[in-house]
């Protein structure tokens, strides 16, 4: 039902919450903090980089091709040097619906190289939600994959998509110091 896609659509993406260890009680319990908040498959992410404004980006949802209606499937992530979070965007694919029903061309080839689906979808969010249906968006899935930076000291901080760091399914982005001890390497863990 249209109910259960938006209940999954807030279910997916990440929580940054404050806790604090209770000494006494030798567990760890939940601050109602201002720092608390989720990022969802509804939150509204900016993407930035060379990938900004390309025409692949372009939905109803953004004629720019500069904002994008949430992160999907985000696994493991890492804290920059500089404080702020990154996750990545693993398996996107699996979200969109009817790749075999495309006309033949660039986009439905660039759709079967990352795996998207060619009928429904397992979860169905296409029947209820058009970004997931590739007949009516079909750029939304060029929307995802990416590794996403959140600063989780600024609740008001917009989340991006970072595109110059790639476009992969792929989990575990993390900051590899080189001798120097600078951070200049991405790696994504597989």
């Amino acid at each position: 039902t249209a109910a259960n896609v938006a209940i999954e659509l807030a279910a997916h993406g990440l929580s940054m919450v404050e806790v604090q260890l209770d000494r006494r009680a030798g567990a760890w319990r939940l601050i109602n903090g201002s720092y608390n908040r989720r990022v969802t498959a509804e939150t509204e992410i900016e993407l930035t980089g060379p990938a900004l404004g390309d025409a692949r980006l372009v939905t109803s949802y953004d004629p720019t091709g500069a904002h994008v209606r949430g992160m999907l499937n985000n696994c493991g992530g890492g804290i920059t040097p500089w404080g702020t979070l990154l996750t990545a965007e693993e398996n996107f694919n699996q979200y969109f619906a009817h790749r075999g029903a495309m006309p033949a061309g660039p986009i439905k080839d660039l759709h079967a190289r990352y795996g998207l689906t060619s009928g429904n979808s397992e979860r169905g969010w296409e029947l209820f939600d058009d970004r997931f249906d590739l007949l009516l968006e079909p750029n939304e899935p060029f929307r995802f994959g990416y590794i996403v930076e959140i600063d989780p000291y600024d609740p008001t901080y917009v989340p991006k998509k970072r595109t110059a760091l790639g476009r992969l399914k792929q989990p575990d982005p993390f900051l590899q110091p080189d001798k120097e001890n600078t951070f200049t390497e991405l790696v994504r863990m597989v």
